[in-house]
């Protein structure tokens, strides 16, 4: 670990983490861009960048309409697979055991 707290070996992994929303004093709230790709406010809205890039964003996700109506963007390095399975785990918000 550098002084930064970053690892110094990523063992072949990608470090992403959710792009830190900023706050829009007309609306009284925390917002992110999505270039027009999500047209409706929802906490499973997100964005995934790069640790050390915040404007590298590798997959977006967010609601577009009704309930059940979800969009999703992706990039390289992700494939599809790992996008869609990151994007389908946000959206369960219990554990069932029983």
């Amino acid at each position: 670990i550098d002084d930064q707290g970053n690892l110094l070996n990523d063992f072949g992994l990608l470090p992403l983490q959710n792009r830190p929303p900023w706050w829009n004093v007309e609306l009284g709230a925390f917002v992110l861009n999505f270039g027009g790709r999500v047209s409706v406010a929802s906490v499973k809205n997100f964005q995934l960048c790069d640790r050390n890039d915040q404007d590298h964003i590798m997959l977006q996700f967010g609601r577009i309409q009704g309930r059940h109506s979800f969009t999703m963007d992706f990039q390289y390095p992700l494939t599809g697979v790992q996008a869609f399975a990151i994007a389908i785990s946000s959206l369960q918000s219990k554990i069932s055991l029983g």
